[in-house]
């Protein structure tokens, strides 16, 4: 049965909603293996935030300095220090969209067909949001006031080999992450090292010495401006995880007939280490050492991914268009708890 013209939007609208599992196709789309950040992240570490722009945290820099030894009838001191900064992270927003045209053949051939149709727009116009996030959420956005943050804006590389807490300002960024400069808050920074080789003698003895020197503990209890859960994660990418997965097979013996026997199950400290494509690109080979209970992909509450129905385009009555609106922004409220590893240059 032929559908009318205004029987088409509610039936696209229908099916956007509900995906129903019909026409399967090859998804030929993108060129990673995996969307690493779009499934650890996106999907799984997000925080919510309601109450408008910007998103701000405190961070408290250093205590009062008030402890001294006294004597008896001695004078008290009363100076006043002011220990609080304030962070701040500006919500960005980000809009997707698929249109069709309602003389297009499916529409004249039923129900199923339009399923069909509808789907491949949804899952195109999905994969180009999901393509496009994945890179923002590895690297350093420009300055332009509309991309969001990504990892490489809050865990930044130091350019000597010097560990410790010496990240610098991202690179289009002076006034730093989140409005804190290295320079005015040296304690509000990420730590960094260098390795040489993936070995157990030394990137392995950093990664080590990496978790020890983030794993801060305030002798005090206190609120805290956390994010999620205590779930940590490690990633790398290709030419790091092949080497890693060779050095796990060595202090294994009993392997038995499997050639890659470790492939996919390398870890570090109970923590899984994860192959992330998108760091193929990354001449660096860093190792990020992520503390997810710091760090998560805030959401403006009810803009995770607002769909909207479809719409006629003005001047083309007979095309209809469906967005996809989000309103996002990467967070680091303790850059303290991450770490990132990379080879040094040759």
């Amino acid at each position: 049965m032929t559908l009318q013209y205004a029987d088409y939007e509610d039936a696209a609208n229908l099916t956007q909603e509900r995906l129903i599992k019909r026409g399967a196709f090859v998804d030929l789309q993108f060129d990673l293996q995996d969307h690493v950040a779009v499934r650890e992240m996106w999907k799984t570490k997000q925080h919510q935030f309601s109450g408008g722009d910007p998103w701000r945290f405190d961070l408290q820099v250093d205590h009062n300095h008030s402890t001294r030894a006294v004597g008896l009838y001695e004078t008290d001191g009363s100076a006043l220090i002011d220990t609080m900064i304030q962070g701040k992270v500006n919500v960005r927003h980000v809009n997707s969209h698929y249109v069709f045209d309602l003389r297009e053949k499916a529409f004249q051939k039923g129900g199923v067909q339009i399923v069909n149709l509808i789907k491949t727009k949804y899952v195109a116009m999905m994969v180009s949001f999901y393509e496009w996030l994945e890179a923002v959420l590895w690297t350093e956005p420009e300055n332009d006031n509309k991309t969001p943050f990504g990892i490489g804006y809050w865990i930044t590389r130091a350019a000597a080999d010097a560990e410790g807490f010496n990240g610098v300002d991202p690179t289009n960024f002076p006034l730093g992450r989140a409005g804190l400069t290295v320079a005015a808050q040296p304690r509000y920074n990420n730590y960094n090292a260098q390795y040489i080789a993936v070995s157990k003698e030394n990137l392995v003895r950093k990664m080590r010495r990496a978790s020890r020197k983030t794993k801060f503990r305030s002798p005090v209890s206190h609120a805290e401006p956390v994010l999620g859960g205590m779930r940590n994660g490690i990633y790398v990418n290709d030419d790091v995880i092949g080497v890693m997965e060779e050095i796990l097979e060595d202090q294994n013996m009993n392997l038995g007939n499997d050639m890659a026997s470790k492939d996919g199950r390398t870890q570090f400290k109970s923590t899984p280490v994860t192959y992330a494509p998108y760091l193929d690109g990354d001449a660096g080979d860093p190792v990020y050492m992520l503390d997810w209970k710091w760090l998560a992909i805030g959401i403006l509450k009810g803009w995770e991914n607002e769909l909207s129905k479809p719409y006629m385009i003005p001047d083309k009555h007979l095309v209809r268009r469906v967005d996809m609106d989000a309103s996002l922004n990467m967070v680091c409220t303790n850059l303290r708890r991450q770490a990132v590893i990379s080879k040094a240059a040759e």
